[in-house]
Formats: C-alpha cells, structure tokens, sequence
C-alpha cells in the first residue's frame, strides 16, 4: 500500500488539496523570523520547512531554520543546514560565523576555526568575528592567540565590552587576576548593564577574596536577571564566605527551584546540613545528587559518611563499596569502610581494606609525594569525568515549556501507531492537534464522512486527558457495516473493552478494505495486553478463599515474568507479508523489539519505517533513544535533529540532557 506523502497537521498548515507550489515562500519565511524573535523555535522550524519546500535553492531559510537549531541547543542540526546555506551561498559570512559557533559548541575546534577565519577573510572589519576565533582559540588553550583575537576586535571597536569580557576571561587563564580585573571593569563600564561582564567581574573578585565587591555585582546583576541560577550560586558562594549560612542555603535553593537538575547545588547544600547536623534533609539532599549523578563518587561517599554519622551502618558500608567500585584506589573509601566494618565486628573485612588503603598510600608515595598525582593518573582515564563530574550546566530550566531544550519531559519512546480518528471538517480543516498520516485507500473511505475523519494516529489513550471523537451514536450512524465493525473496535480499545474490541478486529481480518487497519490496531491491542498483565502481576496477590497460600508458592515470592509480546510480534510480521512497505507497521514492530530489549532488531525496524515515510518523526526520536542507550551519541543526535525538525519538541529536551555535556 503506496502512502500519499502528504502530512495533516496544525503545524504545517497544510492539506492534501494543496500544492506545494502554491506555497507562499514569503509568508513563512516571515511567520519563521516571528517565531524566532518571539523565541517559538521549534514552530519556527515548521514554517522554515514549508518556506523549504516552496523554494529549496533559497539559502534563507536553511539559514534562519539553523539559528533556531542552533538556539534549541541543536548544533549538529544547524552546522546541517548551514552547510546547505553555504552550498548555495558560498560567500555568506553569517553562515560562516554561526556555523563555526555551532562546531565550537560540538568541540569541533579546528572546523569552528577555519569557519571564523573564513569568515574574517571575507569581511575582516567585524569584531564579532574576531571575538569568536578567539573564543575557539581560548578553547584550544591557545590563550596568547586568543588575547590577539580580542585586540584586534578592540581596534576595530574600542567600546566592545563583549571582546573585553572574554579577553578578561583569557587573562584568567593565564592567573592574570589583575589584568582580568580590569577588563572586566572596562566593559562593564561600556556597559553597565552587561550581566555577564558583572557576574565575571564578581567571580574574579570572589577570587581575589574581595567579597564585598563581588556581592555588590551579584545583587546589581539579578536586579536584571533574576531568574538565573549561576548569579544565585556565586551570590550564596559569597555568603558562604561571609559567614552567612542561611542566605548561602536561600540563594543555593534559589538555583534548584529554577535549575532542578543542577547536581553540585545539591550537593553543596547537603554539605551544608551536613555540618548543621540536619541530617535527614542533608541526606534526601544527597539522594537527590545521586539521582541525577548514578556515577558520581562524592555523592556517595558523602552520603556513606552522613550514615556513618546517623549509625547507619550498612547503608555507610554499601556506599563506601560503591565508590570503591568506582574509583578502585579512593583511599579515604577503603578507610572509612575499614572502620564502619570494624564497628560491624567484621574484623577480618576491615583489616583487609586497612591494608589495602595502606597498599594504595605506599604506591603513591614511592612515585611521588603529592597523593593528587593518583587523580592525575585517572584524570587521563575517559570514564574520569563521569565519575566526578555534577552536572551543573546552570540552564535557566524554563519551566513554562516556552524553550524546548529546556523542558522537563518523561524521557520515554513514542508508542505505537494506530488506525483511529481525528476530527475534520471542511470549513476549518484539519483541527487535530497532532501530526497524522492519510494513505490512498483511508482517504477514499474519508470521502464518505464527515465529522471526523480515519487516520493513522498516535496511540494516547492512556493519556490523563485523551478525549474519544467516538461514542455509540456515531458508530451507528454509519452504514458500511465493516467500516462499523473497525469504528466499534477503536472505541471498545479506548474504552478498555479488549475482548470486544479484540473480536471486532478478529472479524475484518481477510477484508479487502480494512484488514490491514484492523491488524494494525489488533497488534496494538496485543502488545497493550501484555504490558497490562505485568502491572496486575505485580500488584495482585493470589490467596484461596480461605486465604491461604497456594499450594505451589512454598512460601516464597513469586518471580514476575516478563511482558509476553510473542503475539503482537507474530500478528505484525504476518502483516508485513501483505503491505510489506507500510511505515506504521514496520514502526510498531520497532516498539515491540524495543521494549523486548533486542535494541539493534528494533533499529532495523525504525529504519525501515523511515525508509517508506521520510517524514515519520517518532521513528527519528525513537531510534534516536535507542542509539544513545547504545553509546552511539553520533548517530542519536543526527537522528534526534531530524525528529525535531519534524516537530518533535522532546527531541531538544533529549539533546540538551544527554549529548551537549
């Protein structure tokens, strides 16, 4: 079954009685500049694509629709479409420029420089550009070059606080706190109203131990922004330093209420309560680091000290075995479980981890007396950063949603895809909220109704707030009786009535109109059953009437199987048989390999689907997910980028958390 390659949808504002070449390339491409100076990006993304297809060799709107990758935290995906900007336009700087900011952001350093060096041989009186390469070059540790960078772009504008900010930044690095110092004073002075060059200025002025100093910038600073965090967390560092442990503590809440998953935040407040002796907030406060950082050997290690304290001594002993198990030569975790497997009475297990703590200090000392050179040695170890790293990136959280990036979203697959219905009607088109798929045989059935239309559809019914566009009167108020039959189905499945809706499905199975939709919709069905089965195995118990235990229980509790998709898998590859190049069926089987954890069968699958549907974006996020489980970060975020541009707003939420560390 050939599909009609047209999507219906509120975001593409467009239907199958459209032309593509009637398209206003004008018109979206102004709606996408709207979107973006309204922040919109993902709906940006959307009218950036209709402009696309209305004009493909126009380099604008690869542009423009890069930025708003770019500003979703997308950079692959933008260095992607500002590729074809430059194919097209070989000689525009502004793609150079934000494509070697996108490849900066990726650590791509040598591309982000001969971006920018480009850039600056096409137009060299632009300090922006020569900000940029230095930034790169400060990236690269080349801090001298850097300094260059930033005083060329002073020649050209000798009032540019942001080349003053960053080569304040570079003097840093190179411990020139009082050159740094003042160039930070010389852009907040060309602009006072910089909040970076106050929150810098304030952080080298931490540095110096100038603490007053340093609070009159903070406080000067939030006056203009004050919902971010990384102002709160240097504010409540100066307080700490001041002596004022209940402000440190509000600022440091402060940065969690915007920023929940900033990890070093709660670590920094457990340590607080810690020393307070609020030992059961410190401790959630701990849990909560580990949480967000499962790696992390100073959650742990902190924590097993917290119960050490509280008498909690197997839970102390299982955290300093964790961090142990993460970093074998932590010599302060062999120590401590030395001791809280002394005060166990496991005399011989603490002896043998006092000598092993020993074993490690005598290594150490024979090579050299600064016992930090062991982290140095592990410093050089690829999983070392994990194991020590918080994450901590200071995102402003945006709880509103309104920066997809930034959302907080269940990080889960898309389900399945079935055969349902979405409201329609001619005066006001589609006015389905979601994106839904129309094939040439669906769209010959719809030209018999009215009120709503047949439509592969993402399956939501178990949606706190999905809303059926079926009841009884409507099925009945249509006279194909198999087209009945599929109706009553969908409505028996949303209502939860399996059997039913199982036995109208059953019924079409043959059908030479509708058998692939109800096999569509029965494996659905089947793969729902089986995952339903495991939550009431898990929470029924099976007693006798006289509440008893069964006979066969000895006593003990029973082990839960595992979901059964053996029936959802067969229904679906027997359907493959007879519309082997249907998207939606290739799609559904990936979920079934997926959540029967045979990740690489479950790729083939979404690959496949999005071999026959180009367009099918969950497919994207889906197999995106799976890579990123696999350690292919590469390929995930390609895949991510795509289902984004496809207007999957999760897929920016995705790449903000996993693959822009």
């Amino acid at each position: 079954m050939k599909l009609l390659r047209y999507i219906f949808s509120l975001l593409f504002f467009i239907c199958a009685l459209d032309s593509y070449a009637q398209l206003n390339h004008k018109h979206f491409i102004l709606m996408g500049r709207i979107d973006l100076s309204e922040e919109n990006y993902s709906e940006a993304i959307q009218n950036f694509n209709m402009a696309i297809i209305a004009k493909p060799k126009d380099f604008e709107a690869y542009f423009l629709r890069g930025i708003a990758k770019f500003s979703l935290n997308d950079f692959n995906g933008a260095v992607s479409d500002f590729d074809k900007t430059l194919e097209i336009h070989p000689l525009y700087v502004r793609a150079y420029h934000y494509r070697g900011i996108s490849n900066d952001r990726l650590e791509n350093y040598a591309d982000a420089k001969k971006d920018f060096e480009r850039a600056i041989s096409l137009d060299p009186y632009d300090p922006a550009l020569h900000i940029a390469l230095g930034s790169t070059m400060i990236h690269l540790n080349e801090f001298k070059n850097a300094i260059e960078c930033f005083d060329t772009a002073l020649i050209i504008n000798p009032n540019d606080a942001n080349a003053y900010i960053n080569r304040g930044v570079a003097k840093r690095l190179i411990d020139d706190l009082d050159g740094a110092l003042h160039d930070l004073n010389k852009a907040v002075y060309n602009d006072y109203f910089n909040v970076e060059a106050l929150v810098r200025r304030g952080m080298i002025q931490m540095e110096r131990n100038e603490y007053k100093d340093a609070m009159i910038d903070f406080n000067q600073a939030l006056k203009m922004d004050k919902d971010n965090p990384i102002i709160y967390f240097n504010r409540g560092t100066v307080f700490l330093n001041l002596g004022d442990t209940i402000s440190a503590l509000k600022d440091y809440e402060k940065v969690n209420n915007i920023d929940e998953r900033n990890a070093l935040t709660y670590f920094n407040r457990a340590i607080i309560y810690g020393l307070l002796n609020e030992n059961d907030i410190a401790l959630a406060l701990f849990d909560k680091v580990i949480e967000i950082n499962p790696v992390n050997v100073y959650g742990y290690f902190n924590r097993g000290i917290l119960h050490y304290k509280m008498g909690e001594l197997d839970y102390a002993e299982a955290d300093f075995t964790k961090v142990i198990e993460l970093f074998p030569d932590f010599i302060d975790a062999w120590v401590n479980r030395s001791v809280v497997r002394h005060e166990k009475g496991d005399e011989i297990g603490s002896e043998q981890d006092r000598y092993k703590s020993m074993e490690i200090i005598n290594l150490v000392s024979e090579n050299e007396k600064n016992i930090d050179s062991l982290y140095n040695l592990y410093s050089k170890s690829i999983d070392y950063d994990k194991i020590i790293a918080f994450e901590s990136d200071f995102s402003s959280g945006d709880k509103g949603g309104k920066y997809s990036q930034f959302s907080s979203v269940d990080i889960k697959p898309f389900g399945n895809f079935i055969v349902g219905v979405v409201e329609f009607n001619s005066k006001h088109r589609n006015k389905s909220k979601n994106k839904f798929f129309i094939d040439a045989t669906l769209s010959q059935i719809n030209e018999n109704l009215s009120s709503f239309q047949l439509a592969y559809i993402r399956n939501e019914i178990f949606r706190d707030n999905y809303e059926s566009l079926l009841n009884d009167s409507v099925v009945e108020s249509v006279e194909d009786p198999e087209l009945k039959t599929l109706l009553m189905g969908i409505l028996n499945y949303e209502l939860f009535n399996f059997r039913r809706a199982e036995n109208c499905f059953v019924s079409l199975i043959g059908n030479e109109i509708y058998n692939v939709y109800s096999v569509i919709d029965l494996a659905s069905l089947q793969q729902t059953r089986a995952e339903l089965t495991l939550v009431d195995h898990s929470v029924v118990d099976h007693v006798t009437i006289n509440q008893k235990k069964m006979a066969n229980d000895g006593g003990n509790i029973k082990t839960h199987e595992k979901p059964d998709y053996s029936l959802a898998l067969n229904t679906l590859m027997a359907l493959l048989d007879e519309d082997y190049d249907n998207p939606f069926i290739w799609y559904n089987l990936g979920n079934v390999h997926l959540q029967m954890q045979e990740f690489h069968k479950a790729i083939d699958d979404y690959s496949k689907a999005i071999e026959y549907e180009q367009n099918l974006a969950e497919a994207y996020y889906n197999r995106g997910l799976t890579l990123i489980y696999l350690g292919e970060n590469e390929l995930a975020g390609e895949d991510l980028s795509k289902a984004g541009e496809l207007g999957i707003k999760e897929a920016y939420a995705v790449i903000k958390r996993f693959l822009n560390k």
